[in-house]
C-alpha cells in the first residue's frame, strides 16, 4: 500500500469518526428533545400534533439521523476501498464533500448552529484533502512484455 493510500485511508477513517459523533449528538439531542415533557413542551406538542406538524418534525428529524449513519458507513467502507486504490472512491468523495458544505451552508442558514457546520466544514476538508492526494498515484504502471517486446525488434 502506498503512503498516500495509507493516509487516504487514515484520513477517511477520521472522516467517519466525526460524522458519527456529529451526528451521534444530533440523535442524542433530537431524541432528548423530542421526550422531554415539561408544561410548555406538552401544550406545543400537542398544539403540533393536532396541525401534523409534529409528525413532519419528527420523522425528519429521523431520516436526518439516518442519513448521518448511511454517511458514517459510507465513509468508513471508502477507507476500505481506498486500500486497493484510493483513486477509485474520488468520485465519492468528492460528492460528500460536496454535500457537507451545502450540509454546513443549511444548518447555518435556518438554525445557525456553530457546531454542527464546524463539523462539516472539516469533514468537507479532509475529504477534499483526500481527494487531491489520491489522484492517480495508486495506479499499477502498465509494463510491457518484454519478451513481446524484443521479438519485435
Amino acid at each position: 500500500m502506498t503512503t498516500e493510500s495509507m493516509r487516504s485511508v487514515t484520513i477517511l477513517r477520521i472522516a467517519s469518526i466525526l460524522a458519527a459523533v456529529q451526528y451521534g449528538a444530533h440523535a442524542f439531542l433530537f431524541l432528548l428533545a423530542a421526550w422531554t415533557r415539561g408544561p410548555g413542551k406538552v401544550a406545543e406538542i400537542a398544539a403540533s400534533r393536532s396541525h401534523s406538524y409534529w409528525d413532519f418534525y419528527f420523522g425528519y428529524g429521523l431520516l436526518a439521523i439516518l442519513s448521518g449513519v448511511i454517511e458514517v458507513v459510507l465513509l468508513w467502507q471508502m477507507a476500505s476501498l481506498a486500500k486497493a486504490n484510493a483513486e477509485r472512491v474520488r468520485p465519492m468523495m468528492a460528492l460528500f464533500a460536496l454535500a457537507n458544505v451545502a450540509h454546513a451552508f443549511l444548518v447555518w442558514n435556518y438554525f445557525s448552529l456553530l457546531v454542527p457546520v464546524a463539523f462539516d466544514i472539516l469533514i468537507a476538508i479532509l475529504l477534499g484533502y483526500v481527494f487531491v492526494i489520491a489522484r492517480g498515484r495508486d495506479a499499477q504502471p502498465q509494463v510491457q512484455d518484454s519478451v513481446y517486446s524484443q521479438s519485435k525488434t
